[in-house]
């Protein structure tokens, strides 16, 4: 019984070096990955603008047509009349009697909101454009402070745009 398993044991520990062998050539042989083949990975996506700061910029320039807004509202729909909502409305209809200063109203009720609005979509959005596909790629990060002050600024801007539309339909019937 002796010599058969000695024989057993040559066989095995033949067999094992050969393996080690084989496996040692497949491994050299082996091609490493190419990093730069993995075209999803490759792009890094970075905000045009900071989110923060961009919410920053956009709180401040929605709280002066916000404060004119809700004036005219408490003042017209409910009939309240406070003195400091009263008092920005008068310094606006000033402006507009000087004529060097009537661009002031405008930017500041209509123009600062559109530039919050550029500014916080910038903040949120990301672009990538694939060549190889042919195809423009756009993700939105969920930054809810930035996303409500966009909204703010466009009902502000369709608010303006409504009442601005409505003026001139006033206007337009009373000429003919």
């Amino acid at each position: 019984m002796q010599p058969k398993a000695s024989l057993c044991i040559k066989y095995i520990k033949k067999t094992i070096t050969m393996g080690s062998n084989k496996f040692e050539e497949q491994m050299e042989n082996l091609k490493t990955p190419q990093v730069d083949d993995i075209p999803h990975q490759q792009s890094l996506k970075i905000a045009l603008l900071s989110a923060n700061k961009s919410s920053r910029i956009g709180i401040a320039f929605i709280v002066v047509p916000c404060l004119f807004l809700i004036g005219v509202f408490i003042k017209y729909w409910l009939g309240i009349d406070f003195k400091i909502f009263t008092s920005i409305e008068d310094e606006m209809s000033n402006l507009d009697k000087i004529s060097y200063l009537k661009w002031i109203a405008p930017l500041l009720l209509i123009g600062l909101p559109l530039i919050s609005i550029i500014i916080n979509s910038l903040a949120i959005t990301h672009f990538f454009w694939d060549k190889s596909r042919k195809e423009l790629l756009v993700t939105i990060k969920f930054r809810l402070l930035n996303i409500f002050l966009l909204l703010i600024s466009i009902g502000i801007v369709g608010i303006f745009i409504l009442y601005l539309i409505v003026e001139n339909v006033h206007q337009i019937t009373l000429i003919h």
